[in-house]
């Protein structure tokens, strides 16, 4: 079941955390609670815990931070959930995954702002704050992207579709950071033997025998920066 974070009063409303990260996500409430304004956190390490908190007929939410790379789903199917119950609910996605095409369909899907994980804990409270302004944060990395995006002939992503799943992207995301196996498996919280199965789809979908061949295939495909 969801678990809910105590907080005490005056309340200044709710918000849906969808992160499977148990690390992250104490962090991200960590965050909340140290905001001008104290919310009651509805915590959620799966999509399916997110969608069964969106069904209780009485849950009003003041904001969502929702991570794409699920274990269950696509995070994609959480934002366009919340955006079918709450037309005004601003959404943040927080992520690693950086590919134009994750960005383009979150946004696509009601997010009204993208910031990268890695973030000091100053600028993520800032567009934690910033979002429920009605502002539209987003990470200086991915701006740059959006202007490629603009500046395309069609105004369409440039990277060639091969049909990564969330979790392989964010693996490879990681990988292409530097961090070993052992880290990406502490990082996504999954078992080392998951990332081993990531990384053997991606060289089959990426079509390379590698990690340097996956990374530099990605990066010129436009996956990852």
């Amino acid at each position: 079941m969801p678990k809910v974070t105590p907080s005490h009063p005056p309340l200044s409303g709710k918000i849906l955390v969808v992160e499977d990260n148990p690390a992250f996500a104490k962090q991200i409430c960590g965050i909340l609670m140290r905001t001008r304004s104290r919310y009651e956190v509805i915590s959620c390490p799966t999509g399916k815990e997110a969608l069964d908190v969106l069904d209780q007929p009485r849950v009003r939410l003041n904001l969502a931070l929702v991570d794409l790379g699920l274990p269950d789903m696509s995070g994609l199917e959480v934002i366009r959930a919340v955006r079918r119950r709450f037309d005004e609910v601003p959404i943040l996605v927080i992520s690693v995954i950086t590919s134009e095409r994750s960005l383009l369909e979150a946004i696509r899907a009601g997010a009204r702002g993208y910031i990268l994980k890695g973030e000091a804990d100053d600028a993520l409270s800032k567009s934690i704050e910033d979002v429920l302004a009605g502002n539209y944060p987003i990470s200086p990395l991915l701006a740059r992207t959006l202007f490629k995006m603009a500046g395309s002939p069609d105004g369409q992503e440039d990277s060639q579709e091969f049909g990564l799943s969330p979790r392989e992207l964010e693996t490879l995301t990681l990988l292409s950071r530097g961090h070993s196996y052992k880290d990406v498996a502490q990082l996504m919280n999954i078992g080392l033997s998951t990332v081993q199965s990531n990384v053997r789809g991606l060289y089959r979908k990426l079509e390379v025998n590698s990690q340097t061949q996956a990374i530099t295939r990605a990066r010129e495909s436009g996956l990852i920066p």
